[in-house]
């Protein structure tokens, strides 16, 4: 037999739980097509929104050549693709599975190698400047993470690819 707080508990649970069936059954329902297409609708939007984005990015960077600017921000290319600093990292996040600094390094780098070839000896001061490192130390870490290498060995590294590539053409 319940005891009588036993029994008061019970009855509570059970008005509790007819209330919230009685509710429920009012509620007006959504089909759940409508909404799941809705949805997708929305993320096909959103993933040519950002492959635009991504495009614009790309072009920007190579006619403009924005990352020789060493105090180049997220929020400075947003500015010039007329959206916000969400959506480009979002952009890039999701196309190139990079940051926004290691994007804009990976640019940078690509100048460094270009800049080797193209003028043979340069300082590492020069470099960094030019292909818009901040210093010389971030030039460094961002050719060690990219490709493992400190500088000397990845710029012996650069010439050999370079020579290669021209004495089989």
């Amino acid at each position: 037999m319940l005891q009588p707080v036993q029994l008061t508990v019970a009855l509570t649970l059970l008005f509790s739980a007819v209330l919230v069936i009685i509710r429920n059954k009012n509620k007006k329902r959504r089909p759940i097509c409508l909404k799941e297409k809705s949805q997708e609708n929305n993320s096909r939007q959103n993933v040519e929104q950002l492959r635009e984005i991504a495009e614009k990015l790309d072009l920007i960077l190579k006619e403009k050549k924005m990352y020789t600017n060493p105090e180049l921000t997220i929020q400075d290319v947003a500015e010039m693709l007329g959206t916000n600093r969400t959506y480009v990292s979002t952009s890039i996040n999701f196309f190139y599975n990079q940051n926004f600094c290691t994007y804009i390094n990976q640019f940078r780098l690509n100048e460094v190698k270009d800049t080797i070839i193209e003028e043979g000896k340069v300082s590492q001061k020069e470099l960094a400047e030019k292909c818009g490192f901040g210093s010389i130390d971030t030039m460094k870490r961002a050719i060690k993470q990219k490709t493992g290498l400190n500088m000397k060995d990845w710029k012996e590294y650069v010439y050999k690819e370079y020579q290669q590539n021209n004495n089989s053409n």
